[in-house]
């Protein structure tokens, strides 16, 4: 088993699918685990299920002033910050360009992209003074884009470059950033009649393992960027 015993990690969107994975694979390696979420009645019991080792909290990521007030919480409760920090939060609205509603296309990039920014503002200055990682959820469709997911498309491929610009800045500084980049996973996150077969998708645990891989391994390598694609070959 991967020792993360001493670890402190800050997962967001932990109420379902990769990052409730996440967090249960975090804290079985070992480490404590803050688990947020905009839901908090539906975390509390998740979390109460992982054990003692992890907590919740609500939060949303679409608000800067969130994500401060959890990590000052954290460092409070832990007396010390979190050394891992997953952001993971995310949400799909699909439809044509020339017809998508203006306020879907701003949700998705308010969470996932601007979200990721929050998270990252939120915990980097505490990141930087240990030895630390930090990693975002992106997706096969940071590299590659679909039709009707035009929102989706743009979002993922702005938080690669976004976290390609943050692992420059702070590499030589002692926070490895790493970018996990799923193919189709099975989770509730897919559009009515969008979902492919359940058996030819990846389930949440394939990516939280990756998670736990990059920030377990030795300090001297560093996980930049992972895919992990359905072997079926289902984007």
């Amino acid at each position: 088993m991967t020792d993360l015993a001493g670890r402190r990690a800050f997962v967001t969107g932990a109420s379902s699918g990769i990052g409730l994975a996440t967090s249960r694979a975090l804290a079985l390696a070992g480490a404590r685990v803050a688990m947020l979420s905009r839901n908090l009645d539906k975390l509390k019991p998740l979390a109460a299920s992982i054990g003692e080792a992890a907590f919740a909290l609500r939060g949303d990521v679409r608000e800067f002033r969130s994500l401060q007030i959890a990590a000052d919480h954290l460092k409070k409760k832990w007396g010390a910050p979190p050394d891992i920090v997953v952001a993971n939060a995310g949400v799909v609205q699909t439809g044509e360009i020339a017809s998508m509603d203006p306020a879907a296309w701003a949700e998705v990039i308010a969470t996932n992209l601007t979200g990721a920014f929050h998270t990252a503002r939120a915990f980097l200055p505490e990141l930087l003074t240990s030895k630390s990682d930090l990693v975002f959820i992106g997706s096969i469709a940071s590299y590659q884009s679909f039709p009707t997911w035009g929102a989706y498309c743009a979002s993922k491929a702005g938080l690669l470059a976004f976290a390609r610009s943050v692992a420059a800045e702070v590499r030589q500084k002692g926070v490895r950033v790493s970018i996990v980049a799923p193919g189709a996973v099975d989770t509730e996150i897919w559009p009515g009649g969008k979902k492919p077969p359940a058996e030819k998708m990846l389930k949440p645990e394939d990516v939280a393992a990756a998670i736990v891989t990059a920030v377990s391994a030795d300090r001297r390598a560093s996980y930049d960027e992972v895919r992990v694609m359905p072997a079926a070959g289902l984007l």
